[in-house]
């Protein structure tokens, strides 16, 4: 006898996890209202499930309770050993739990109930089926994560809060690292920890697509060579490790890697280190040939304030496939740290045509930089994909800018080029000049709406009344800009 459809989970699988999206109250009354359904509709709920609170409340509710503490909420316990019905039903839920989050700010939960979870009568982990798992560790549980590692088990995040340290070199040592496609270490320890986490990175298998290493004191030179060296199929890169100073092997380089982050000041270490092994040139089967390590890097994010010269940006030249590339400014009160010219930008602009997203630090308020908006003009004449863009330049003179623009070289071709798709045009602090207001706002739109055809919106963070006022007004004006440079072309030739 054929199954009835409710029956077939293929068929009706997809409909419940469509459901579950939009309402997951019309979800579990799905789960109620049929017997048939009861399983599928509650495994589909229980597979978005992250909490631990969340499976420890379908106990009874006097096998736990809240105790006070100087959280508002109170701490999560139980405050007796379990039946095997109540085993049994805690066992059905977490074995459709797919992720498990221990983060800071949500509920406190008591060591006690560890304790109980771990004298669980059966051996297999209590989440069978977990895919995902991030732990912050505490002063309460530190390192007690064992009990829910799964041979499911593809992305691993461990973090130590501030100010704590743990020595669960243990539970690090016993990760499933063969199933492990995403790895992340924020982990400050002693000495068996960091021995740990070593031995564990150099055993990682080939198939490790993403790996974050902080807070680890430094990596000896050593012990990072052979890392780089064995997971030469990376992807995703995060790190605020020294890179090595010893020289990589002619053979090694990362062909599958496409987004980096360098976190703190050893981001230009970091943009040495790749810059100078691309330059390198190394014996192929045809000659002589320039060694490319990231031959594929797609997105660098550098997460430290820099002061930005042309010395800095002049190596990111290197990575000419560069579709993301965010860097920090050190902008101060007192000083703006962005020292790129026109000339900079325009160079780096001409290098790197595939950008879609770049920040060259955050615009501040100082409007001391010598960037105009020729910078703007080579960017959007350039990098023909560029769709978020954050960049200090100087509107001091703003409007008598955006008229002189009209006699940038860019503009004088036979067939002037295409324009980037930018939509939104992020200006952050920076200020904005009288001069641009007056009778010089339609100049100054002109300007704007010809260098990026598809504005649609200046973002802005002024403290300044006058400039958000500005702003403000500028914003308004830009959708009847467009209507105007679509019906009457020939004011904007």
């Amino acid at each position: 006898m054929p199954s009835h459809l409710f029956q077939v989970d293929d068929v009706f699988r997809p409909i419940v996890e469509e459901l579950v999206v939009l309402s997951a109250g019309s979800t579990l009354s799905l789960a109620l209202c049929c017997k048939s359904l009861t399983d599928l509709s509650l495994s589909v709920l229980w597979e978005r499930q992250k909490r631990l609170s969340t499976l420890i409340k379908v106990l009874p509710p006097d096998a736990w309770t809240y105790e006070e503490t100087d959280s508002p909420a109170g701490e999560l316990t139980i405050v007796r050993d379990l039946s095997p019905e109540e085993w049994k039903k805690l066992r059905k839920y977490a074995s459709w739990m797919r992720e498990l989050e221990f983060l800071e700010d949500e509920d406190e939960i008591s060591q006690d109930v560890f304790d109980v979870l771990f004298r669980c009568p059966h051996p297999e982990p209590i989440c069978p089926r977990l895919v995902k798992l991030t732990w912050v560790a505490d002063s309460v549980f530190g390192g007690d994560f064992v009990h829910f590692f799964s041979p499911q088990l593809r992305e691993v995040r461990l973090s130590s809060r501030p100010g704590t340290v743990f020595s669960f070199a243990q539970s690090i040592s016993t990760l499933p690292i063969l199933s492990l496609k995403t790895l992340s270490l924020s982990v400050a320890g002693d000495h068996t920890v960091r021995g740990a986490i070593l031995s564990l990175l150099k055993t990682c298998p080939k198939n490790l697509r993403t790996l974050e290493v902080t807070r680890m004191n430094q990596l000896c030179d050593g012990s990072w060579c052979r890392i780089l060296i064995l997971l030469y199929r990376l992807r995703t890169l995060e790190t605020d490790q020294f890179p090595p100073t010893c020289t990589l092997p002619a053979t090694a380089y990362f062909p599958s890697l496409q987004q980096v982050t360098f976190r703190g000041p050893v981001a230009p270490r970091w943009i040495q280190f790749l810059s100078e092994s691309s330059g390198q040139k190394v014996p192929s089967a045809t000659g002589i040939r320039p060694r490319i390590v990231a031959p594929h890097l797609r997105k660098l994010y550098l997460e430290y304030e820099f002061e930005l010269d042309s010395t800095f940006t002049f190596p990111l030249r290197m990575f000419r496939n560069l579709s993301a590339l965010q860097l920090k400014s050190a902008c101060s009160h007192d000083v703006c740290a962005f020292r790129l010219t026109d000339e900079d930008v325009s160079q780096l602009a001409t290098q790197l045509p595939e950008l879609r997203q770049l920040s060259l630090g955050t615009p501040c308020p100082h409007n001391d930089c010598m960037t105009t908006v020729d910078s703007l003009l080579s960017l959007s004449t350039h990098c023909k994909e560029l769709r978020e863009l954050r960049l200090h330049f100087n509107t001091r003179n703003f409007a008598r800018d955006m008229k002189n623009s009209i006699h940038n070289a860019l503009r004088h071709t036979p067939h002037p080029p295409s324009r980037c798709p930018l939509t939104i045009l992020d200006v952050w602090q920076t200020p904005l000049t009288p001069d641009a207001l007056g009778a010089d706002l339609f100049p100054t739109l002109i300007g704007l709406v010809d260098i990026f055809p598809r504005l649609q919106r200046i973002m802005h963070r002024s403290r300044s009344p006058l400039d958000a006022w500005g702003w403000q007004r500028l914003d308004a004006q830009i959708a009847s800009f467009q209507e105007m440079r679509t019906s009457l072309p020939s004011m904007f030739a």
